[in-house]
């Protein structure tokens, strides 16, 4: 599904301070519970990361929520380097910073540089009892600021993907028309003038639009203020469908165990602690049957993915009551029970990280050789169709990370090779995972520094995946090569010393 997205202009303006129509004694409306939003994005550059990206602008609707804030999506701020406000009627405008961010949940909270310029506006409360059917109302804004609603019908209320690679929460999947307006990247969906949820995608060829729902929102809140916020809770497993009856035989479940099979286990996640391993079948969390297809019998929406438990159910630190059957090694035909202890998000444990945690990409040179740690943004450089087109080697390390050595860390590869004296006839070695440098064995970064620190009889062996010879560099003119390049191409010097 397509994304509203429009490109507008911005002018920067300081905060402007104006008497609210509220407090005139003007009846309160929608428009007074939104703000207009206009960020300005500009992402790294990961083929350069040195450098970043062409800065674009988005604009959309932030709802004015308790505590003088603003909630939107998060894809709506992230990596901004500028966020203006404006009202909607008289037109005051002002600057804002992220207060909070989580782009799995795909939701932001923003609040104004001037603690006065919400004075007035009405914050939305949630509206939480939404099922399938459920009449909605989308608000957008006509060009003179007066509300404008498009009428939308809850048709799937599903755990369903999200923007952020791997993450899929709760979400109202809503049969709607939206008409196209300078600020609908993000807008609200409204249930009898009460908050229901933020539309995150719209697709007009089938008239439908996710919504990112108020049970989620409500959640994120919560946990959000909390000081060491790192995303809602998770169990930190992955799992297939339990289908057909060879799989089951092969496991040694009999017809009475209905579950999922787990394929992987996080290390040192609360899987793990907790005792579960590869190979086991859920069977119930906190006291709900799982099916084979991974559902649990929810009260109000009926069958959802048990993955709701977690992020919305529970907090991270909380205990969730796990019953499961073990199909190899001991205890192999037993069922069980454990407790884990769910943790939020730890992308510090991802071998090749989902998404970027900043708005710069670490690097460091030896002589002409740049390097830096894999990631799936940096495979996304290679465009829509990345998987294909992007490096296969790395495209497989990235896909099957899982597979690898759970202490292997990250990986380094050889990004890119410039011209000098010593990389002639190395231009087809790039993009390749990094094995070891001067006999040490490479898991990050930082490690380079130290490897060089230790030539080989005066020069640098780097030794690289796959059945290509060892590169190597004289150690005593790699930093003057360095400079060189550094100056040619404009590279400012690192933050992270690779000496």
């Amino acid at each position: 599904m397509a994304l509203l997205v429009v490109v507008v202009s911005i002018s920067f303006f300081s905060c402007q301070s104006k008497k609210s129509p509220v407090s005139e004694g003007k009846t309160p409306s929608l428009a007074d519970s939104v703000v207009r939003v206009t960020a300005t994005i500009q992402y790294p550059d990961l083929q350069r990361p040195w450098l970043k990206k062409t800065p674009f602008t988005r604009a959309g609707l932030g709802t004015v929520i308790e505590g003088g804030r603003l909630l939107v999506t998060a894809d709506m701020v992230a990596h901004s380097t500028y966020i203006e406000l404006e009202k909607p009627e008289d037109g005051p405008k002002c600057t804002a910073v992220i207060e909070s961010l989580d782009e799995e949940c795909n939701l932001a909270v923003i609040k104004p540089a001037d603690k006065s310029f919400l004075k007035g506006a009405v914050p939305l409360k949630l509206g939480m009892d939404i099922t399938a059917g459920t009449k909605l109302d989308i608000l957008q804004l006509e060009q003179n600021g007066s509300p404008a609603l498009s009428p939308a019908t809850v048709t799937t209320v599903a755990v369903l993907p999200y923007p952020a690679d791997g993450a899929a929460y709760l979400t109202y999947r809503t049969a709607t028309v939206i008409p196209q307006r300078e600020d609908s990247f993000v807008i609200p969906a409204l249930d009898q003038g009460k908050l229901a949820g933020l539309v995150m995608r719209y697709d007009p060829k089938t008239q439908s639009a996710d919504i990112i729902p108020s049970p989620l929102i409500e959640r994120f809140l919560k946990e959000s203020a909390k000081q060491g916020y790192h995303g809602l809770a998770r169990a930190g497993l992955l799992w297939e469908e339990l289908r057909g009856s060879t799989l089951r035989q092969w496991l040694g479940a009999g017809k009475e165990h209905s579950g999922v099979y787990v394929t992987w286990v996080e290390p040192d996640g609360p899987a793990e602690k907790a005792g579960l391993r590869k190979g086991d079948l859920l069977l119930n969390a906190a006291d709900q049957a799982i099916d084979g297809e991974g559902n649990y019998l929810d009260p109000m929406y009926g069958k959802i993915m048990f993955s709701n438990l977690a992020s919305l159910k529970s907090a991270p630190g909380d205990l969730m009551e796990i019953t499961y059957f073990r199909s190899s090694g001991e205890g192999r035909g037993s069922t069980a029970n454990t407790a884990l202890q769910l943790e939020g998000s730890r992308l510090s444990s991802e071998i090749s990280p989902s998404r970027l945690t900043g708005d710069s990409v670490p690097y460091t040179f030896i002589g002409g050789l740049l390097f830096q740690e894999l990631s799936r943004s940096y495979l996304k450089e290679w465009g829509g169709d990345w998987r294909r087109e992007a490096p296969q080697n790395l495209v497989y390390l990235d896909a099957f990370q899982h597979e690898l050595p759970r202490d292997r860390g990250h990986l380094v590869i050889l990004s890119s090779l410039f011209p000098s004296a010593q990389t002639v006839g190395f231009q087809d070695l790039g993009k390749r995972v990094v094995q070891s440098i001067n006999g040490m064995e490479i898991h990050r970064l930082t490690d380079i520094s130290e490897a060089v620190k230790h030539p080989i009889k005066g020069f640098h062996k780097i030794i690289l995946e796959g059945s290509v010879g060892p590169i190597y560099l004289d150690a005593s003119t790699c930093d003057a090569e360095e400079q060189q390049i550094r100056q040619h191409y404009g590279i400012p010097l690192t933050s992270q010393p690779s000496r």
